[in-house]
């Protein structure tokens, strides 16, 4: 009569045997909780990630204030989206301004220069195409041949609209031309404009310090009379 079946290797210790399975299963429980505990801290992580920051406001002695996201004013909201590359309203504007001025108020003494970093802040499908029209009247020889300075008076920039990466920007500028030859108080010729822009937000590079460039324009008379200041 056959005696009890032994699952043991004939000649093994059983004690020894156990061991190494009981140790064996023990192991694959370990990596199986690493593994769930690898997966709830990516989840963690994730969660976090997507979590609008606090704020902790350092004042000039050093003093530290934690601020909750919730009360956190409009005004540090707009700092916080300058800070994350966003150009901020008073960025716009001064993109806004150093354009106008260096497309509009030519000189004859320093239009070459002027109207190439006019050209800098365009990109590069409308730089292309204002430089080929540009070309097209002879612009910059017409600027250099009239000996003309120009002085722009800046009246309003408004946003109207802002998307994720486009900004509709209009302005309202006076144009003053006066002739390089004759006395300051000599007689000038005013023009009234209205400037439609399409801003685009580009990487904060050193040739795009503000995040922005132009990607459209459009200039027409504003058909009212000039305001000169």
């Amino acid at each position: 009569m056959f005696g009890k079946y032994s699952p043991l290797p004939p000649g093994s210790p059983p004690a020894v045997w156990t061991a190494f399975a009981r140790q064996a299963a023990w192991k694959d429980w370990v990596i199986a909780a690493l593994l769930c505990l690898n997966a709830l801290t990516i989840v963690a992580g994730v969660r976090v990630a997507r979590r609008e920051p606090d704020v902790v406001l350092v004042a000039a002695n050093g003093k530290s204030t934690y601020l909750p996201r919730e009360i956190a004013s409009d005004a540090l909201v707009r700092f916080l989206a300058e800070q994350r590359q966003l150009p901020s309203d008073t960025t716009v504007v001064h993109f806004t301004r150093e354009f106008l001025q260096l497309a509009l108020a030519l000189n004859s003494s320093t239009v070459d220069g002027a109207w190439a970093d006019a050209l800098a802040l365009m990109s590069p499908i409308l730089r292309e195409r204002v430089a080929a029209d540009a070309a097209a009247k002879n612009l910059l020889d017409a600027y250099r041949a009239a000996k003309v300075r120009t002085r722009l008076v800046i009246e309003a920039i408004d946003l109207v609209q802002r998307t994720s990466s486009l900004l509709h920007v209009r302005a309202t500028v006076t144009r003053r031309m006066a002739s390089l030859l004759v006395a300051a108080e000599a007689s000038t010729t005013d023009d009234r404009l209205t400037v439609e822009l399409v801003q685009r937000i580009v990487p904060r590079t050193s040739s795009r310090p503000d995040g922005l460039e132009v990607a459209e324009m459009r200039i027409s008379s504003s058909g009212g009379p000039a305001h000169a200041k």
